[in-house]
Order: structure tokens, then sequence, then C-alpha cells
């Protein structure tokens, strides 16, 4: 496979840095030690202190704010569960 991404796979990138650019500083902090570093979600609560039902509503956050910017829309259903 080649190095070079597709114009396609660019885009997808440049959206999927959007939205870790929109996400708060803790939403972007849990999202990457559960998607990049793979830690626990126990291991993220200890690490910053929190319960792991604070790093699980963190987490759905930044899920919300991914999905919005890489599908370029904004589900209404969404705004019935904050």
């Amino acid at each position: 496979m080649s190095a070079r991404l597709t114009r396609a796979q660019q885009q997808q990138l440049r959206r999927a840095e959007r939205a870790v650019d929109h996400m708060t500083a803790m939403q972007r902090e849990i999202f990457l030690g559960i998607r990049v570093d793979e830690l626990s979600y126990i291991e993220i609560a200890a690490t910053h202190g929190i319960t792991v039902a604070d790093v699980e509503h963190y987490f759905a956050g930044a899920l919300r704010i991914l999905d919005r910017h890489m599908h370029e829309r904004h589900h209404k259903w969404w705004q019935f569960w904050r």
C-alpha cells in the first residue's frame, strides 16, 4: 500500500483533526487516552482523579463531536441525551 493518502483519506483526516480541536481539554485527553494510548476507563479515571462514570461522560461527548465532524451533520436525537 502506498504511503500517500488519497484525497478522500486526506479530507477524512482533516475532519478528524478538526473534531479533536473542537473537544474540550478533558474530552480530548480522554478520547486520545482511550483510542490512541489504549488505556482502560479505570486507568484514565485514576490518572485524572475522576470516576469511571465521568470518563464515560467525557468520552461520549468526544464521540458526539467526532461523529458530527466526520459526517458533517448534527443528529437531532443527540440533543435529548446530554
